[in-house]
């Protein structure tokens, strides 16, 4: 079975959509997303709801990590001084602006609660044995440290892997596929391929000169992308 990785939505729901139809043979191959699927775009409620209706797999990143603990919560369901860089300058406030129901905010609070920090895909290798593995950011640093039962080591780890921006490193067994750190085009090596390219972001030549949402079909490595179709804000 062909697996299809998809970069960082950010609540573009019309651009998954167009990306998704994109995919060859898609209805019978796995599709997974790198995390982030909230904030920055204004449907985040719908991105949720498709990939819980499809049963797609997905990893936590760093957004779904705020609005955890900066977003409403069943006990405390007001939002507070704490939130307000959440919401005011990583696109928290267009998240919770998407739902029309406590309920279905909550649903989806608990579906990404749920979410794993990495998915190993041991079938799935690349020509050169390497099997593929699933992150927000970039695992090779810490990967000796996921399954250490120490508390520190577990902070460092879950730290690193949805937030932190540094350089993948060669580890020989996997192929990391990754979000979260921004490329102009994907980032690949011979162990690791970043496929954030910015969806969200509105096109500019100096910093981001093709935004678009990012498709890896593994293990072939062919790439499918799509332009922002969501409204212009």
């Amino acid at each position: 079975m062909t697996k299809y990785i998809i970069g960082d939505v950010h609540g573009c729901y019309k651009s998954l959509l167009a990306l998704i139809e994109q995919l060859p043979n898609k209805q019978n191959s796995k599709i997974i997303f790198v995390g982030d699927l909230v904030d920055r775009e204004n449907d985040s409620y719908n991105v949720i709801k498709f990939i819980i209706e499809n049963k797609y797999d997905c990893v936590r990143g760093n957004h779904e990590d705020m609005l955890l603990e900066f977003g409403p919560t069943k006990e405390e369901p007001l939002v507070n001084d704490e939130s307000r860089d959440w919401l005011y300058r990583c696109g928290g406030n267009e998240t919770l602006k998407s739902y029309k129901t406590r309920e279905e905010y909550f649903e989806h609070y608990d579906f990404l609660n749920s979410l794993p920090l990495y998915l190993e895909y041991k079938d799935y290798k690349t020509h050169d044995d390497r099997y593929l593995v699933v992150s927000h950011s970039t695992i090779g640093r810490v990967w000796e440290l996921r399954d250490s039962q120490d508390k520190i080591d577990k902070e460092i780890f879950e730290r690193h892997i949805m937030w932190s921006r540094k350089s993948s490193i060669d580890i020989k067994e996997i192929f990391n596929v990754y979000g979260h750190t921004i490329y102009a085009e994907p980032n690949i090596t011979n162990y690791s391929m970043g496929i954030d390219l910015r969806c969200f972001h509105k096109k500019n030549i100096s910093k981001v000169p093709n935004p678009r949402l990012c498709a890896l079909e593994f293990p072939s490595m062919r790439i499918f992308t799509q332009e922002s179709l969501e409204n212009p804000k």
